[in-house]
């Protein structure tokens, strides 16, 4: 799907077909649960039907969609935030050293992770981040990196064996 759309019925129902499950996917891996990400891809799906007159073909469809859909979750995270402050306290009392010692835990966790990820070489992490946060399919991997479907899998193989003993020595 390249270029500028022409009919935004005919075009838009190919759009969605293509890009719910990958919008869903996208919101999965940025925290939201599967019932959120479903409404959220759906929000944007018709955010961007609303605005699709003004996609001019500049960048990619993909593209524009995505950034379309990182409004949505950034717009939602913000909306849960001053929902959450605006919440009652709850009337449960947290061992604070339990919480603490779990956030250390996790930050730690993060860290290793975001380190074994930056330590991959830059075609292999393009490869796995694809994958995982895009969801797309080795092809579709293949395509936009301009590699053979073969070398994605193989990149993607060892972009997660890396990543597993890069996490273990940390």
């Amino acid at each position: 799907m390249s270029g500028s759309p022409s009919s935004p019925v005919a075009d838009f129902e190919n759009v969605f077909r293509d890009f719910f499950p990958r919008l869903r996917g996208f919101f999965r891996s940025h925290g939201f649960s599967s019932d959120d990400a479903e409404d959220l891809s759906q929000k944007t799906l018709w955010n961007v039907y609303r605005a699709w007159e003004q996609f001019r073909g500049e960048g990619s469809l993909a593209g524009w969609i995505y950034a379309a859909g990182r409004n949505v979750a950034r717009d939602e995270w913000r909306r849960r935030g001053r929902a959450a402050k605006a919440e009652l306290p709850s009337e449960e009392i947290a061992d604070p050293a339990v919480d603490a010692e779990e956030s250390v835990r996790a930050k730690q966790m993060s860290e290793r992770a975001a380190a074994a990820l930056a330590a991959l070489p830059v075609r292999m992490r393009a490869c796995l981040l694809l994958r995982v946060q895009e969801e797309l399919s080795y092809r579709e991997i293949g395509r936009r990196l301009g590699i053979s479907e073969a070398t994605v899998k193989v990149q993607i193989w060892m972009a997660r064996k890396k990543l597993r003993k890069g996490m273990a020595e940390s």
